[in-house]
This record gives C-alpha cells, sequence and structure tokens, in this order.
C-alpha cells in the first residue's frame, strides 16, 4: 500500500473512532449525558433536586473533554444553574415541609440543643430540618446539629461550636449547609470559612461530588468554594493542613490553593493572602472581624517575604472536572 493509501486508512480509522465517540455521548444508553439530562430534568420537574444534580454533575463528567460550545454541554450547564436556583428557592420557601406525614413532623423549637452558638448574622439566614422552622437566625441564638442553614444573597452568618474544638463557620450571600456534626457539615452551594482550634484538629466536609477530611497538629483555617461540578475549592489561610479524600491527599501551607475533584487534586497555586483580607467578603462583611486575623496578617507578611516574583490573579470556578477559571490581572487592574 502506499504512503498515501495508509494515510487515508488512518484519517478513515480516526473518522470511524469519532463517529463511535460522538455517538455515545448523543445515544440515549443509561451512561450517556443525553440519558442523563433527560433523567436530570425529569426529576427537578419533580422537585427531586438533589437527585437530579447528580445525574447533570455525572453528565457535566462526561463532557469534560467537549468543547464549551458544544450544545450538549451549553445545555447542561444550563440545566445545573437552573436547579441549583429552584432547589434554593424551594429551601427559602420552606419547600413541602406542611405536607410530610405525622411521623415525620418536626420537633418542636424547645427541644433543639444549643450546639452552635450565632456569634453574627446580618440579612436573612434561615434554618430548616428536624425542628420546626426558623425564618430569620439572630446574633447570640443558638442552633442544632443536624440543622439546614440557607444563607440568602443579602446574609451571613458565622456560628461557633460549643465545643472547645469544635468548628467555626462564616457563610455570605447564597450559601445553603447542612450542620452533620460538632466538627462536620455539609456544603451544597457557596462559600465559607471553616476554622478549627486545638491540637490535633479536625473538620469532616462534603460537597455535592466530593468529601474531605481535614487536620493539622494545631489551629487551622481554610476557605472553601463549591464550584458548578460540584467539586470544593481551598485555600489554606492559617496551619499546615493534610486533605485526605477516598483514594487521594494534598497538604496545603498558608496561601496555597487547590481544587478537591472526584478524580483527585488539582495542581497547587499560590494566592496572595494580603489581597485576599482585603477583598474576600468572608473576611470583610461582618462587624466584627475573625478572632485569627491578626495571624492572618502575619502569615501575609511571610509570604510576601519569600516571594520575589509573582503574579495577582483571579482564581475562578471550575465547570468541567479538570480545569478552572483564571485571569491575571493587568497593572491597572490590582
Amino acid at each position: 500500500m502506499s504512503e498515501s493509501g495508509k494515510l487515508s486508512a488512518r484519517f478513515f480509522r480516526l473518522l470511524c473512532l469519532l463517529a463511535l465517540f460522538a455517538g455515545s455521548l448523543f445515544s440515549n444508553s443509561p451512561n450517556s449525558p443525553k440519558f442523563l439530562l433527560e433523567e436530570g430534568v425529569r426529576l427537578a420537574e419533580n422537585e427531586q433536586f438533589q437527585e437530579a444534580l447528580k445525574l447533570l454533575n455525572q453528565a457535566m463528567g462526561i463532557l469534560r473533554q467537549v468543547p464549551a460550545n458544544d450544545p450538549l454541554r451549553i445545555e447542561v450547564e444550563k440545566q445545573i444553574r437552573i436547579t441549583k436556583g429552584r432547589f434554593l428557592v424551594t429551601r427559602y420557601r420552606g419547600g413541602k415541609l406542611a405536607e410530610l406525614p405525622k411521623t415525620m413532623q418536626l420537633m418542636p423549637l424547645s427541644k433543639e440543643p444549643g450546639d452552635f452558638f450565632v456569634s453574627q448574622a446580618f440579612g436573612s439566614v434561615l434554618a430548616r430540618e428536624i425542628w420546626e422552622r426558623r425564618d430569620q437566625l439572630r446574633t447570640n441564638q443558638t442552633i442544632g446539629v443536624g440543622r439546614r442553614v440557607t444563607v440568602l444573597p443579602n446574609g451571613g452568618v458565622e456560628l461557633n461550636s460549643n465545643n472547645a474544638s469544635g468548628l467555626s463557620l462564616r457563610a455570605v450571600q447564597a450559601a445553603s449547609f447542612d450542620l452533620k456534626g460538632l466538627n462536620e457539615v455539609d456544603l451544597h452551594s457557596g462559600s465559607y470559612v471553616l476554622h478549627v482550634m486545638g491540637e490535633d484538629s479536625k473538620v469532616f466536609v462534603r460537597s455535592p461530588l466530593s468529601e474531605m477530611r481535614i487536620r493539622s497538629d494545631d489551629s487551622f483555617a481554610i476557605m472553601v468554594g463549591i464550584t458548578t461540578n460540584g467539586g470544593m475549592k481551598v485555600i489554606c489561610l492559617l496551619g499546615k493542613i493534610s486533605i485526605k479524600t477516598k483514594n487521594f491527599s494534598e497538604t496545603l501551607l498558608p496561601g496555597e490553593l487547590t481544587f478537591a475533584l472526584p478524580e483527585g487534586f488539582s495542581r497547587k497555586m499560590n494566592v496572595e493572602l494580603s489581597t485576599l483580607m482585603v477583598t474576600a467578603n468572608l473576611l470583610t462583611a461582618f462587624e466584627d472581624p475573625p478572632p485569627y486575623m491578626k495571624k492572618l496578617r502575619q502569615q501575609a507578611m511571610l509570604q510576601a517575604m519569600r516571594t520575589n516574583k509573582r503574579f495577582r490573579t483571579v482564581v475562578g470556578d471550575v465547570k468541567g472536572n479538570e480545569n478552572f477559571e483564571l485571569k491575571v490581572l493587568r497593572e491597572e487592574e490590582r
């Protein structure tokens, strides 16, 4: 066979492989993105939002190698945004709590323990699940483990565990999370600062598509953001932390960032702490600064001293399962 004939045969085989790949994407088999999208939309229409988001995020994971302008990928991303929005609105309105059978009726507020202390709150912050709903959390109130807390776009809340080595949590502007334990939390959406004090400090964190155990020999603080694909963006603020998922592990120092994804961790990046301190609403939107602010300033100074050349960047979201948005700011934007 001539050289041109060999090239033609290879090109034909490549076309066949591409056709098979495209067929698998757009087929209606149970594991195809098209099927997962249709099932996710159907579940969302029935207000089964958590199940719907699992399928839609699974479809997004399969489509991670597809160009960003692919119609199916665009539709999946659109449905994820719509479903998350409807989920948040349903929580705000109280969902269908009134339709629960008597055996599942919510417990009275008088039975709710004071596991967490509301040290700061502003705007609209709601509490649902297990006990009767509370439409506005206020400063100096308490809240029990088992609650689902929803922070609306104009709100913010800071909770402190009544356990000396327990968790302190801050959330602002459209966040939703479940208090699963004194050192355990499920994060559904939004951004957070988590702070744990004491020796051998630890916390267990879940997101829609990943979970991780974080520990340190001493007190630590981190920022966590839930990404579009259900993973987590983690920035270490204080302490040397160890992060472990089911199959992977990573270590972060103050100012380092990584993404916790179903396939593991992204490459680490350095984030300028001095910029973060004055721009992050999680640190600036509350009346009182966090108790570790002085230590954070010290870490920012140490970071600036050891970093001679750097770019000031904005690290954005993760919409697929691998890459994240990154913008290097021009001088006039700094």
